[in-house]
Protein backbone atom coordinates (compact mmCIF):
# COMPACT_ATOMS: atom_id res chain seq x y z
CA UNK A 1 0.00 0.00 0.00
CA UNK A 2 1.26 3.46 -0.90
CA UNK A 3 0.63 6.27 1.55
CA UNK A 4 2.03 9.54 2.84
CA UNK A 5 4.81 9.20 5.35
CA UNK A 6 3.78 10.47 8.78
CA UNK A 7 5.64 11.26 11.97
CA UNK A 8 5.12 7.74 13.33
CA UNK A 9 7.05 6.46 10.27
CA UNK A 10 10.08 8.58 11.22
CA UNK A 11 12.31 5.74 12.47
CA UNK A 12 11.62 3.49 9.49
CA UNK A 13 12.19 6.45 7.15
CA UNK A 14 15.52 7.27 8.80
CA UNK A 15 16.54 3.60 8.54
CA UNK A 16 15.81 3.51 4.80
CA UNK A 17 17.44 6.91 4.11
CA UNK A 18 20.46 5.74 6.11
CA UNK A 19 20.65 2.56 3.99
CA UNK A 20 20.89 4.76 0.90
CA UNK A 21 23.48 7.09 2.46
CA UNK A 22 25.65 4.12 3.52
CA UNK A 23 25.50 2.82 -0.07
CA UNK A 24 26.67 6.21 -1.39
CA UNK A 25 29.54 6.30 1.12
CA UNK A 26 30.67 2.83 0.00
CA UNK A 27 31.13 4.05 -3.58
CA UNK A 28 34.61 5.07 -4.68
CA UNK A 29 34.00 8.68 -5.58
CA UNK A 30 36.34 11.69 -5.47
CA UNK A 31 37.39 11.30 -1.83
CA UNK A 32 35.61 14.54 -0.92
CA UNK A 33 31.97 13.59 -1.45
CA UNK A 34 30.93 11.78 1.71
CA UNK A 35 27.65 11.90 3.58
CA UNK A 36 28.07 12.89 7.22
CA UNK A 37 27.02 10.78 10.20
CA UNK A 38 23.45 11.50 11.35
CA UNK A 39 22.65 13.04 7.95
CA UNK A 40 19.75 10.61 7.51
CA UNK A 41 18.09 11.94 10.65
CA UNK A 42 18.60 15.57 9.65
CA UNK A 43 17.44 14.95 6.07
CA UNK A 44 14.32 13.10 7.24
CA UNK A 45 13.42 15.69 9.87
CA UNK A 46 13.75 18.56 7.39
CA UNK A 47 11.31 16.85 5.04
CA UNK A 48 8.86 16.03 7.82
CA UNK A 49 8.82 19.75 8.71
CA UNK A 50 8.02 20.62 5.08
CA UNK A 51 5.12 18.19 4.68
CA UNK A 52 2.44 20.77 5.49
CA UNK A 53 3.69 23.19 2.82
CA UNK A 54 2.35 21.13 -0.08
CA UNK A 55 5.77 21.46 -1.74
CA UNK A 56 7.10 18.00 -1.00
CA UNK A 57 6.32 14.47 -2.10
CA UNK A 58 7.07 12.08 0.74
CA UNK A 59 5.37 8.74 0.34
CA UNK A 60 6.25 5.15 0.94
CA UNK A 61 5.22 1.68 -0.06
CA UNK A 62 4.20 -0.38 2.96
CA UNK A 63 3.78 -4.13 3.25
CA UNK A 64 1.57 -4.34 6.30
CA UNK A 65 3.38 -1.96 8.69
CA UNK A 66 6.84 -2.30 7.12
CA UNK A 67 8.17 0.57 4.99
CA UNK A 68 9.83 -1.18 2.05
CA UNK A 69 10.32 1.65 -0.43
CA UNK A 70 10.10 5.43 -0.45
CA UNK A 71 10.40 8.48 -2.65
CA UNK A 72 11.18 11.92 -1.27
CA UNK A 73 11.13 14.97 -3.50
CA UNK A 74 10.43 18.70 -3.58
CA UNK A 75 8.81 21.11 -5.98
CA UNK A 76 11.32 23.41 -7.63
CA UNK A 77 10.06 26.76 -8.85
CA UNK A 78 11.49 27.71 -12.26
CA UNK A 79 10.02 31.07 -13.28
CA UNK A 80 12.67 31.47 -15.99
CA UNK A 81 11.48 28.34 -17.82
CA UNK A 82 8.22 27.71 -19.65
CA UNK A 83 7.63 24.63 -17.49
CA UNK A 84 7.66 26.97 -14.43
CA UNK A 85 8.17 24.15 -11.94
CA UNK A 86 9.18 20.54 -11.60
CA UNK A 87 9.42 17.87 -8.95
CA UNK A 88 13.01 17.09 -8.02
CA UNK A 89 13.39 13.62 -6.49
CA UNK A 90 16.05 13.86 -3.80
CA UNK A 91 15.88 10.23 -2.79
CA UNK A 92 14.31 7.02 -4.05
CA UNK A 93 15.22 3.81 -2.26
CA UNK A 94 13.95 0.29 -1.70
CA UNK A 95 14.90 -1.77 1.34
CA UNK A 96 17.59 -4.41 0.91
CA UNK A 97 15.98 -7.79 0.34
CA UNK A 98 12.82 -6.16 -1.05
CA UNK A 99 14.09 -5.05 -4.46
CA UNK A 100 12.76 -6.26 -7.82
CA UNK A 101 9.22 -6.67 -6.46
CA UNK A 102 7.74 -3.64 -8.22
CA UNK A 103 7.47 -1.39 -5.15
CA UNK A 104 9.48 1.47 -6.65
CA UNK A 105 7.71 1.18 -10.00
CA UNK A 106 4.34 1.59 -8.27
CA UNK A 107 5.65 4.51 -6.21
CA UNK A 108 6.88 6.23 -9.36
CA UNK A 109 3.45 5.81 -10.94
CA UNK A 110 2.04 7.51 -7.83
CA UNK A 111 4.59 10.31 -8.23
CA UNK A 112 3.34 10.80 -11.81
CA UNK A 113 -0.28 11.10 -10.63
CA UNK A 114 0.67 13.47 -7.80
CA UNK A 115 2.51 15.72 -10.25
CA UNK A 116 -0.35 15.68 -12.77
CA UNK A 117 -2.80 16.69 -10.00
CA UNK A 118 -0.54 19.64 -9.17
CA UNK A 119 0.04 20.58 -12.84
CA UNK A 120 3.74 19.83 -12.55
CA UNK A 121 4.93 19.01 -16.07
CA UNK A 122 8.30 17.38 -15.33
CA UNK A 123 10.10 15.21 -12.81
CA UNK A 124 13.88 15.30 -12.39
CA UNK A 125 16.48 13.47 -10.35
CA UNK A 126 20.19 12.85 -10.37
CA UNK A 127 22.05 9.62 -9.92
CA UNK A 128 25.71 9.11 -9.07
CA UNK A 129 27.40 7.51 -12.07
CA UNK A 130 29.27 5.00 -9.89
CA UNK A 131 25.97 3.78 -8.44
CA UNK A 132 25.49 1.26 -11.22
CA UNK A 133 22.42 -0.31 -9.65
CA UNK A 134 20.65 3.06 -9.68
CA UNK A 135 21.85 3.94 -13.18
CA UNK A 136 20.57 0.61 -14.49
CA UNK A 137 17.20 1.11 -12.77
CA UNK A 138 16.70 4.65 -14.12
CA UNK A 139 17.84 3.63 -17.62
CA UNK A 140 15.11 0.96 -17.67
CA UNK A 141 12.46 3.36 -16.31
CA UNK A 142 10.47 5.98 -18.17
CA UNK A 143 13.05 8.63 -17.20
CA UNK A 144 15.52 9.77 -19.83
CA UNK A 145 19.03 11.17 -19.40
CA UNK A 146 18.70 14.93 -19.76
CA UNK A 147 21.87 16.71 -18.73
CA UNK A 148 25.22 15.94 -17.19
CA UNK A 149 26.39 17.52 -13.95
CA UNK A 150 30.14 18.04 -13.69
CA UNK A 151 32.19 18.23 -10.52
CA UNK A 152 35.70 19.56 -9.90
CA UNK A 153 37.59 18.92 -6.70
CA UNK A 154 39.59 21.96 -5.51
CA UNK A 155 41.18 20.66 -2.30
CA UNK A 156 43.36 17.62 -1.66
Amino acid sequence: MIRDLIESDRNQTIELVNQFFRKVNELELDGLFRIRPRAATKFTDIYFKLIGTGKVYMRGYFVEEELVSLVIGRIEEKPHLEEERSLFIDLAVTKLGKKKKGYMTELLQDVDLWCLEKNIPAIELRAILKNEEAINFWNKSSFEPFYIRYRKRLVN
